[in-house]
């Protein structure tokens, strides 16, 4: 098993590391968090121990970045005075802390606790990835951006050879996509396999995705079948593609060109029946300009292009999947009230979907009533003001856009004006400010204003 161990204070560092070290863990060591975070990109690790406190990034910091990229088990180690922060630190997704001065024994009890509950965790991936193969994932959300999406891959599900590119920000659910495209496809019977071009180095994707013979590279000690050849008839999903460095980008061109794969270190090559599918938040074609990606790879990817919608682009779907959320952990009877729902619906969600389940996640845990207010949601959905006329005016923006907000800010604040005048009777709404009820309705689910009927 492999650790990291982050700490500034070197006679503690080198201590932890010798400790652990004669307990037969592979240990790596680093002395702030910048450092960490660049070993960590560069390698996997099966646990993370770090210190709250140090110069140039600190154990919170670390701890959200190393989140965004992976689940990899996180412990803290901190002082008494700071504790709060080791509590602070849970909530945002590390697994333990530990208070100095460091108990060994008791260290090595938490290590291997948070293991355990990784091997649990992973066991049950794999159930559910066997189990997935029988049953469609579903998309959540009834906006006309979803609606769309949803038609678009009914439209591609009848060629299932076909490579896909997948673009959207981080959270948008673009591998939700791609398992509907292989679930959708003649391919839903055979393996979808996914795999984060982002997590892995140059020396490990290539083993991963060609395989590799015996004696390749140094622990090369057995044959290794590659993911490639292990997706036979089925679908690969390449997640952050934009990643992926320029020489495995060559050999990623070779298998979609002639179709075969050759393992590291031999000279055979392997006929393969896969089907590609991509996914990237980065705009490829100006990774192309700055010569960080192949342009000819980028044409063979680029067959099928879809356009994961933003969270904010599709505000009417997040009472839906709030109640998805709920009622997928098991918590189906709590709720927001009106004035929350709104604080929600005003908020721009720049994590998208992954960001509003994590909040739910949070709000289970931290609420025990079945109403949730505004004052269990956490200070950053508190920072949405209600944007005044002059505070749209951006002079050094554009025409258009600068136009185009004004309005919109206009226009919602004149139809919640009306709508709460007349108790939320669309009809009667539509009459007196001379609108038909089918433009109303559409401006509405624009803008996500609540209606009270819709509590």
């Amino acid at each position: 098993m492999k650790i990291l161990v982050i700490d500034d204070d070197h006679d503690l560092n080198r201590g932890i590391c010798a400790f652990l070290n004669a307990n037969k863990f592979d240990v790596t060591n680093a002395h702030n968090g910048k450092e960490a975070f660049e070993i960590f990109r560069k390698s996997h690790f099966d646990l993370i121990l770090s210190d709250l406190q140090m110069p140039e990034m600190d154990g919170i910091e670390l701890l959200a970045k190393v989140k965004e990229k992976n689940d990899t088990p996180f412990i803290i180690m901190t002082a008494y005075a700071s504790i709060e922060n080791a509590v602070e630190a849970m909530k945002l997704g590390a697994d333990d802390y530990l208070t100095k001065p460091i108990n060994l024994q008791e260290l090595l009890i938490r290590i291997k606790r948070s293991l355990a509950a990784l091997e649990v965790i992973n066991e049950n991936l794999k159930l559910k990835q066997k189990l997935s193969k029988y049953e469609l994932p579903e998309i959540i959300g009834e906006s006309e951006a979803i609606n769309d999406l949803k038609k678009l891959l009914i439209r591609i599900s009848n060629n299932s050879d076909f490579p896909v590119a997948i673009y959207g920000k981080s959270g948008t659910g673009k591998e939700l996509v791609a398992r509907n495209i292989h679930f959708m496809s003649n391919r839903k019977n055979k393996p979808f396999i996914p795999i984060n071009c982002a997590t892995l180095n140059d020396e490990l994707i290539q083993s991963e995705l060609f395989g590799h013979v015996k004696g390749a590279f140094t622990g090369a000690i057995h044959n290794k079948i590659g993911l490639l050849e292990s997706s036979e008839g089925g679908s690969i999903f390449l997640d952050e593609i934009s990643e992926m460095s320029l020489s495995v980008q060559a050999k990623l061109l070779r298998v979609l060109q002639d179709g075969v794969v050759q393992p590291v270190g031999s000279n055979e090559s392997k006929k393969v029946d896969v089907r590609f599918i991509c996914a990237s938040n980065k705009e490829l074609p100006d990774l192309i300009i700055q010569k960080k990606f192949r342009e000819d790879l980028y044409f063979r990817l680029n067959v099928v292009e879809i356009e994961v919608p933003s969270l904010s682009a599709r505000k009417s779907d997040i009472p839906i999947l709030i109640k998805h959320f709920f009622k997928k952990y098991n918590h189906s009877e709590k709720y927001f009230d009106k004035e929350t729902l709104q604080l929600i619906l005003d908020y721009d969600w720049p994590g998208n979907i992954r960001e509003l389940e994590n909040l739910i996640r949070m709000e289970i845990v931290t609420t025990n009533s079945q109403i949730i207010r505004k004052e269990d949601l956490p200070k950053k959905y508190f920072q949405h003001k209600n944007i005044t006329d002059n505070d749209n005016l951006n002079f050094e923006e554009e025409y258009k856009p600068a136009y185009n907000k004004v309005v919109s800010s206009f226009e919602k604040k004149y139809l919640t004006y009306h709508l709460e005048k007349n108790k939320f009777n669309v009809s009667q709404t539509a009459d007196l400010i001379n609108l038909s009820r089918v433009s109303l309705h559409k401006k509405i689910n624009e803008y996500s204003i609540l209606l009270q009927n819709k509590l």
